[in-house]
């Protein structure tokens, strides 16, 4: 008996326990593998123990004499038996062995790779300490600040700049982390996470620098404007100080001249300060948006309140407007003043020339004429007394009401007035002491002549008027024109009608009143026959402009039934209906053209019946 003969149970366990524990190996390492292949990113503690795990299974089942041995082993334990058992053992033997064969390149590129991701991890395990480093730069750049002072922010802006010299000084060390990524992303085996870190680290790099340079340029700006802020709003409060002096300054000037002068200079000078001052306002409001991004609420509502406080101070702009377009219109109003002036002074001079007329005549002249005439004189005189009256009334709106506006330029409208109220008051007493002289037949006579002398340039003019006739209107608005004409024309009528029943009024108070009620008879009957054709015109003007506006109405139905759609069932608007409204439209057309053929035929008015004169009254006794 052989030495494999009498040990061949035990050789045959030790065969089988080698064989079971290669499978199981092989078993062990394809889990490591798989670990190491997975889709997950492990921290490198993690990552090392699954690399010991799997460098320590491959390390095992690179020993080929235990491939070697089994294959041996299996030969001389199988050489005695059945040929069918040897098979079996063989066909099991070779699975193992055939797998064992498959894994080894299978291990040699998991070796490579684990190479590849261990030196990964160790290249990001270098890389967080930076990474965190510059997180926190970015922090110290994006966290929230306060600043209440340009101190406050100057020493925030010391500390930000050393956080950008910090930067500057690990500039080298970020290249050369980057640098030593990049070159370890050549490698075929290099996970794709590393490239993630890289382009993180990179992107926090630009972020750190951008929000740093960022933060400091805040800075600057914030500096810049507390000393802008601080600048406009002392030179806000004197600008507004000073527009206010000019507003107190602004007055009116009582000098046809100087004052359109003083205003157009003051109107420049109001320009000016309201460019410059907004403009401060601007450059103010602007510098305190800049520090309220950085200021506490406390102290923003504090300079919220400055500006708010000085803009409410520039509505005296507003003021210094008004207040110009009062001078303006002053100015204007002390013209017309002036100019009125002037026309009371030279009438002065007209009737003082007419009074001595009446007293010393270059003609001969009848009493009549004479009373006539004083009387208009006298009349006139009052009119110009009620003028002088009204222009001191507007006086009491022009006279210098402020301060430094009471200036002998002023005081020299005020003697004007007096010299012409008293020469006014002394020509007027003198035509009423005139006109005493008379009797009071003679007073009413004027009143009568001078409501005559109104009523017959009226009466002549509509005549001529009447004579000429209606023109044919070519049109709706014509047609209202000469309707609206008309109609003044017929309102004109009946004042002059008043004027005519008022002076036959006075002319009935008169103890003989023959002459005037002959004139008062032959004008009212000449005044009826221009009342009745004014009346006649404004009926057919009325009634043409009805049908007109009746006509455009019409042809608007006209325009919408032919435009119009199908109605809701389908069918065209009816015919009926369109025609109907052809027919109503042709009528008033043949309507218009007989009004306009009556127009242009219209017989003059009829004459009306004479008017009987008044009554008179009973005689009263003769006047002297």
């Amino acid at each position: 008996m052989t030495f494999w003969q009498e040990n061949y149970a035990f050789i045959k366990d030790v065969y089988d326990t080698r064989a079971t524990k290669l499978f199981e190996t092989m078993n062990k390492c394809e889990q490591a593998i798989g670990d190491v292949i997975a889709d997950k990113i492990y921290t490198s503690a993690e990552f090392k123990k699954v690399k010991e795990v799997f460098m320590g299974l491959a390390k095992s089942l690179e020993q080929p004499e235990v491939k070697e041995w089994l294959a041996l082993t299996k030969d001389t334990l199988m050489g005695d038996k059945p040929g069918k058992e040897q098979d079996e053992e063989a066909k099991k033997l070779n699975g193992i062995l055939k797998r064992y064969d498959e894994m080894m390149p299978k291990i040699a590129e998991t070796k490579n790779i684990v190479d590849a991701l261990w030196k990964s991890y160790q290249f990001t395990d270098e890389l967080a300490p930076l990474m965190e480093w510059l997180e926190e730069m970015v922090s110290k750049s994006t966290r929230e600040i306060n600043s209440n002072s340009a101190s406050q922010t100057e020493e925030i802006q010391e500390k930000q700049e050393k956080v950008i010299d910090q930067l500057d000084k690990k500039k080298k060390v970020v290249v050369e982390q980057q640098t030593k990524g990049e070159k370890l992303t050549q490698d075929p085996k290099a996970p794709k996470f590393l490239i993630t870190y890289i382009d993180r680290l990179k992107a926090l790099w630009v972020d750190a620098n951008k929000q740093a340079e960022k933060r400091l340029t805040a800075l600057k700006d914030n500096l810049s404007a507390w000393e802008r802020y601080e600048r406009e709003r002392d030179g806000l409060a004197a600008k507004l100080d000073a527009a206010e002096g000019e507003m107190m300054d602004t007055k009116r000037v009582y000098d046809l001249v100087e004052g359109p002068k003083d205003y157009q200079q003051r109107m420049k000078t109001a320009a000016d300060m309201r460019k410059d001052i907004e403009n401060t306002f601007q450059s103010l409001s602007g510098a305190n948006d800049i520090l309220a991004q950085l200021l506490t609420d406390d102290k923003k509502s504090e300079l919220a309140e400055e500006v708010e406080n000085l803009k409410c101070r520039m509505s005296l702009l507003e003021s210094m407007d008004e207040k110009l377009k009062m001078i303006n219109d002053f100015n204007v109003q002390l013209k017309e003043f002036e100019q009125t002036m002037k026309e009371l002074a030279e009438w002065l001079g007209v009737g003082r020339k007419r009074m001595d007329e009446l007293i010393k005549p270059a003609a001969p002249i009848s009493a009549e004429d004479r009373v006539v005439q004083t009387m208009e004189l006298l009349a006139d005189c009052k009119q110009e007394s009620e003028k002088l009256a009204k222009h001191v009334e507007k006086w009491s709106e022009l006279q210098p009401s402020a301060s430094g506006e009471n200036t002998p330029e002023a005081q020299g409208f005020v003697t004007r007035i007096d010299e012409i109220k008293s020469v006014q008051g002394k020509l007027i007493g003198e035509v009423e002491a005139e006109g005493a002289k008379y009797g009071d037949d003679v007073k009413y006579l004027a009143d009568f002549t001078s409501g005559v002398k109104k009523f017959d340039p009226w009466i002549q003019k509509s005549e001529a008027k009447k004579a000429v006739g209606m023109s044919k209107p070519k049109n709706l608005q014509e047609a209202l024109d000469q309707l609206e004409d008309a109609q003044k024309w017929k309102k004109e009528a009946e004042e002059f009608n008043n004027i005519l029943e008022e002076a036959y009024k006075q002319a009935q108070k008169m103890t003989l009143h023959d002459d005037a009620d002959t004139k008062y008879a032959a004008f009212k009957k000449r005044w009826v026959v221009i009342e009745a054709t004014a009346k006649d015109w404004m009926e057919k003007l009325q009634a043409m402009v009805n049908v007109w506006q009746k006509q455009a109405e019409t042809v608007e139905k006209v325009q919408a039934a032919i435009a119009s759609k199908p109605s809701a069932d389908g069918g065209e608007m009816k015919l009926e209906d369109l025609e109907k409204h052809l027919d109503l439209l042709k009528q008033m057309f043949i309507e218009k053209q007989k009004m306009m053929e009556q127009l242009q035929n219209a017989p003059a008015a009829p004459a009306a019946a004479p008017v009987a004169p008044a009554p008179a009254p009973a005689p009263a006794a003769a006047s002297t």
